[in-house]
């Protein structure tokens, strides 16, 4: 793995952990149902606040320790893809709801700002790949 591709492994690890043990540690307070990014089905929304973080943690771990580089990286920007979308289709209602991203540690209102860093973060999810 490319020193380039090794740091942004490190970096988008370090803020899957980050999102997903900020999730966990908030508890009940992290909710999808109820809120504009939810599904529409409860049961889905049910599943992604608890799997939700868990899995980011996972990704995290890969990515921190390298393992399956590919695999992971390509999880992460699948999951950030989805995260943009929801995103962008609030925003384009003209609400900005405050986003638990980060959990309740960081719950603040989205923005278009929110979307410009998932980008950047699927481009560190292409370098990790690109340089696997």
């Amino acid at each position: 793995m490319t020193t380039w591709g090794s740091l942004a492994a490190v970096v988008l690890g370090l803020v899957f952990e980050w999102s997903g043990v900020a999730k966990i540690a908030s508890r009940a307070a992290w909710q999808v149902a109820g809120t504009p990014f939810s599904t529409g089905n409860a049961a889905v929304d049910s599943v992604l606040r608890i799997a939700l973080p868990w899995l980011e943690v996972l990704v995290g771990t890969l990515l921190i320790l390298r393992l399956a580089p590919v695999a992971s990286a390509a999880a992460a920007a699948v999951m950030l893809v989805a995260f943009t979308a929801a995103l962008v289709r609030v925003l384009a209602t003209g609400q900005r709801p405050r986003c638990m991203c980060f959990g309740a540690v960081r719950a603040t209102p989205i923005s278009w700002a929110s979307v410009v860093r998932n980008a950047l973060l699927v481009a560190a999810a292409g370098l990790v790949i690109a340089g696997a």
